[in-house]
C-alpha cells in the first residue's frame, strides 16, 4: 500500500491547492474530506491536484463527489487539475469528466476559480 498524503498550498488569497498523493482510498478519503472542508470553512476555492494519485477506489470517488457537492452549496468551486493517468481512468471509465471541472495544470484550475 502507498502511504497517503497530503500537501496544502495556499495559490492566492482566495484558493488552495491540495496536492493528493498515493492511494485515495476508503481510509483516506476521511483525511481528504476533512482537510478539504478547512479549506471550504476558510472560505476558499479548492483545486485538487491528483497527479500523485497512484489508486483510487470508490471510496476515493465518493470522497471527490462530495467535495463537489459540498461547494456548489457556497460561491466557492472545486477544480480538479493534473489527474493521474490511474485516477483519469476511473474517473472517465463512469463518465465524471462530463460532470467534474478538470484541467490540465494548477494555474489553469487557479485561473478558472478566480475569474468565477
Amino acid at each position: 500500500m502507498s502511504d497517503f498524503r497530503l500537501e496544502v498550498v495556499p495559490a492566492s488569497p482566495r484558493t488552495d491547492v491540495v496536492r493528493v498523493h498515493g492511494h485515495l482510498d476508503a481510509r483516506s478519503a476521511t483525511t481528504l474530506l476533512s482537510q478539504c472542508r478547512m479549506v471550504a470553512q476558510e472560505g476558499k476555492h479548492l483545486v485538487l491536484n491528483l497527479a500523485g494519485v497512484a489508486f483510487i477506489s470508490s471510496s476515493g470517488i465518493g470522497a471527490l463527489l462530495a467535495l463537489v457537492e459540498e461547494h456548489n452549496q457556497t460561491p466557492y468551486q472545486v477544480r480538479l487539475t493534473e489527474v493521474s493517468p490511474a485516477a483519469d481512468s476511473v474517473i472517465r471509465l463512469l463518465n465524471l469528466d462530463q460532470i467534474l471541472a478538470i484541467d490540465a495544470t494548477e494555474e489553469a484550475s487557479r485561473q478558472a476559480v478566480e475569474a468565477a
